[in-house]
C-alpha cells in the first residue's frame, strides 16, 4: 500500500518540481527590453555620447550586445537583466553627453560676456 500511495505522489511532486525548474530557467525572450536598449542607444549616439561621453557608452554596448548573445542562447533571464542594464547605461551616456555639451556652451556664453564687458569697459569713456 505504501508503494501505490508514494508512486502517484511522487509523480506529481516530480511534475512539479521540473514544471518548475523549466519555469526558472528561462522567462520569455527579452524582446522589448532588447528594443528599449537599442533605441537607448540610438538616442546617445544622438545626443553626443560618442565624442561626450564614450565610456558610458561602450558600456552601453557591450551590455546590449551581451544582452542579445544570452538571448540567443535561450538565457532568457539573463538577457533581460543585460538589456536592462544597458539601457540605464545608455540613457546616462546621454545624459552625460547632454551635461558635457551643456556645460561647454555655457562656458562660451561666459567668454562671450566677458568679451562683452571689456569691449563697453574700452567705448565707455572714464569720468576724470
Amino acid at each position: 500500500m505504501a508503494k501505490l500511495r508514494n508512486g502517484p505522489i511522487r509523480q506529481v511532486l516530480c511534475a512539479c518540481a521540473l514544471m518548475g525548474l523549466a519555469a526558472c530557467a528561462s522567462g520569455p525572450p527579452p524582446d522589448d527590453e532588447i528594443a528599449a536598449a537599442e533605441v537607448a542607444l540610438t538616442e546617445a549616439g544622438d545626443a553626443g555620447a560618442t565624442e561626450h561621453a564614450p565610456a558610458a557608452l561602450a558600456l552601453a554596448r557591450d551590455k546590449y550586445e551581451r544582452a542579445q548573445r544570452a538571448a540567443a542562447a535561450g538565457e532568457n533571464h539573463e538577457a533581460a537583466r543585460l538589456a536592462e542594464q544597458a539601457l540605464v547605461d545608455a540613457q546616462r551616456a546621454a545624459a552625460e553627453a547632454r551635461s558635457e555639451i551643456a556645460h561647454q556652451h555655457a562656458e562660451e556664453l561666459r567668454a562671450s560676456i566677458q568679451t562683452l564687458r571689456e569691449e563697453v569697459t574700452r567705448r565707455t569713456p572714464t569720468s576724470s
